[in-house]
């Protein structure tokens, strides 16, 4: 994770938001450990939505200073996790623009033959499967 996983900031109240921060275990880790931290009010976490709102005290803890933390927070759990490979979440961007491209693909080919037609199409579908795994708890709720 780096800076970029701070989703707005005004003075006293800070969100932060990534992906891996759906895991709820990952998530009460994160809680427990920013609200353990001198000049913090309150860590909350959802991790339904992926995100931690945290309020702090102005008084005890400087805006800077509290985006350096979790900056420097976030970036060794970044490194720890960057050994586990690819997760779908990282296939979901290219898979999309994939399903777009076969689509395209698709248009283009039927005026070539039908058998290319059903190669980009069958390409098409694996690219869906990978965006629809991504989706699957919300798409079987």
């Amino acid at each position: 994770m780096s800076m970029t996983c701070i989703a707005s900031h005004v003075p006293g109240r800070l969100r932060l938001r990534h992906p891996r921060l759906r895991s709820a275990v990952r998530n009460a880790e994160f809680v427990t450990v920013l609200a353990g931290w001198d000049g913090v009010t309150a860590a909350e976490g959802n991790p339904a939505c992926g995100s931690i709102v945290l309020c702090y005290d102005l008084a005890r803890m400087a805006p800077a200073v509290t985006e350096a933390r979790i900056g420097a927070m976030f970036s060794v759990d970044e490194e720890a996790s960057s050994e586990e490979g690819l997760s779908l979440w990282s296939l979901n961007r290219p898979a999309k623009i994939g399903m777009l491209t076969a689509l395209a693909g698709t248009l283009i080919a039927l005026s070539v033959g039908k058998k290319l037609h059903a190669v980009f199409g069958a390409v098409h579908v694996a690219f869906l499967l990978v965006h629809l795994a991504n989706h699957r708890k919300k798409i079987l709720q």
